[in-house]
């Protein structure tokens, strides 16, 4: 009876303990070196950034790669494809891929954005919400 206890202690406990790569995400989405936007995928509002500023981010802040621990020494390549794999990501594509009339290139940050399952690193989306201030709830919710 008491290893039963136990043993229901020590997964309450490793449930308590978050993953190394969500601590990343969080991390690097709270970061403001990291440049994101907002776009619309199916009917809802997401935020997300560009593959090649992810990949600047990581060389221009090493020292945010300890907080994988074991992993720190992973690629770029290799950390993306972990957090798709853990579903904190998601790859994804413009919905427009043919220049404005009057314009001479696509836009830097489409404002409607499709899931691209290919192996490319156009875009990506944040799978995960953050955790809000109770301020921010607060005056969210009384409209100010």
């Amino acid at each position: 009876m008491f290893s039963d206890f136990y043993g229901c202690f020590s997964l309450q406990k490793q449930a308590a303990k978050k993953d190394a790569f969500q601590l990343f995400a969080e991390k690097v989405r709270d970061h403001k070196g990291l440049v994101s936007r907002w776009a619309v995928l199916q009917e809802t509002r997401v935020e997300y950034f560009r593959g090649k500023d992810f990949v600047s981010f990581l060389k221009n802040h090493p020292e945010i790669k300890d907080i994988l621990e074991s992993n720190k020494n992973l690629e770029v390549k290799e950390i993306v494809d972990a957090l798709l794999s853990k579903n904190l990501l998601v790859r994804c594509d413009r919905v427009v891929k043919t220049v404005r009339p009057g314009k001479k290139k696509l836009s830097t940050w489409p404002a409607h954005l499709e899931i691209f399952p290919v192996s490319c690193f156009l875009f990506c989306i944040w799978m995960f919400n953050m955790k809000s201030d109770i301020l921010i709830d607060c005056l969210t919710y009384l409209n100010f």
